[in-house]
């Protein structure tokens, strides 16, 4: 016997599979605010970190696959313009930028000397990254912002748990 849906429950089925299809391949995003300081002498996060130890504001914990939003508050710099975010470095110690574990460097699309990581998407007030995490490690990250030829930068953690794409 065959049986014949008409109207919306036919298409109940495809919407169930699309559904679940999607939600499997949908990563989660992790959102660091960021504004200058007062004396335009280096970038501070504004977010609460989410790490369990160590703790400090900009400080992401990776569960899962993830994008990663930094988003600078407009701010006008003192040689006139504005700042702007320029680029994401990442490395194995604070203050410490490239030769990074082609682990790393393959989760965060970075290169593995210098550490620079190509980012999803810029604009002068955002950068977006992807974070596979494939393995559990730590990794310092270093958001670098400029205006003429001054630059400023923050410089936190990023922890991950390996519960991402199993590379």
């Amino acid at each position: 016997m065959k049986i014949k849906m008409t109207g919306p429950r036919a298409f109940l089925p495809l919407a169930i599979v699309l559904s679940v299809a999607g939600f499997q391949s949908t990563a989660y995003a992790a959102s660091v605010g960021l504004k200058v300081n007062a004396n335009q002498t280096q970038l501070e996060a504004t977010t609460n970190g989410n790490c369990s130890q160590n703790n400090t504001n900009g400080c992401v914990r990776a569960n899962g696959v993830m994008q990663i939003n930094f988003n600078l508050a407009q701010a006008s710099c003192a040689s006139g313009g504005n700042w702007a975010l320029s680029k994401v470095y990442l490395g194995n110690s604070k203050n410490n930028w490239g030769n990074i574990s082609t682990v790393a460097a393959s989760d965060f699309n970075a290169n593995p000397s210098s550490g620079i990581v190509t980012p999803i998407s810029q604009n002068p007030t955002h950068i977006g990254i992807r974070n596979n995490n494939s393995q559990a490690y730590t990794i310092w990250y270093t958001v670098t912002a400029t205006c003429g030829s001054s630059t400023i930068e923050l410089d936190p953690r990023i922890i991950n748990d390996g519960t991402g794409n199993p590379n």
